[in-house]
Order: C-alpha cells, then sequence, then structure tokens
C-alpha cells in the first residue's frame, strides 16, 4: 500500500524501519486472537503505532503494550504498512479487505 520503492518482501519478513523492540499498543482482542486487527494508526503527537480490533468496546485496562515485532507475528499482513507516514491511521472490514488510509 505504502511501498514507495517498489521493494519486495515477505509478509512474514519484519519490514519497518522502526526497531523491533518498539512498544505499541494493542487491545486484548487482537493480543488474545479473539480479534484480527482492522484498525492501525501512527499516531501524530508520539509517532507511537496502535494495532486494534476496530471495535468500540474499549476501555483503559484492555490497552496492552507490545513489541512492534510481536504485532507483526500476531498479524503479519500489517507488515504491508511499513511505509505508513506519522498522521495517518488505516482501517479495513475484514482481513480480506484492503487498507483504507486516513489523516488522524
Amino acid at each position: 500500500m505504502f511501498n514507495l520503492f517498489g521493494q519486495k518482501k515477505s509478509l512474514d519478513e519484519f519490514k519497518f524501519k522502526e526497531n523491533e523492540k518498539t512498544a505499541c499498543f494493542v487491545c486484548e482482542h487482537v493480543l488474545n486472537k479473539t480479534r484480527p486487527i482492522l484498525f492501525v494508526s501512527h499516531d501524530l503527537e508520539d509517532s507511537s503505532w496502535q494495532f486494534l480490533c476496530g471495535k468500540d468496546d474499549h476501555s483503559e485496562q484492555s490497552a496492552k503494550i507490545i513489541s512492534l515485532k510481536e504485532a507483526t507475528e500476531l498479524d503479519p499482513s500489517i507488515n504491508e504498512l511499513y511505509e505508513m507516514p506519522i498522521g495517518v491511521g488505516v482501517e479495513r472490514k475484514d482481513i480480506k479487505s484492503k487498507w483504507i488510509p486516513f489523516r488522524l
């Protein structure tokens, strides 16, 4: 989606420019694999990554912190977002749908 240089890499290969140990946010549904990642944001304020299920039933207690590498292991398809700029989010209807970008 954001592959600006035409590089082809396997989805299983960690492609983000950030360190694999970079902390990112996930909801408990994603961490427990009860729901897929359907919403991703690369926040403008602190450039943090969020990988969420896209549902509205989240509380502060449902937020978990894992490494960026762990997030790609939970769902290798997020590797296609490795060039997503800061201040952008994406969402999709289901795991087979294309990511739809939007500005945060």
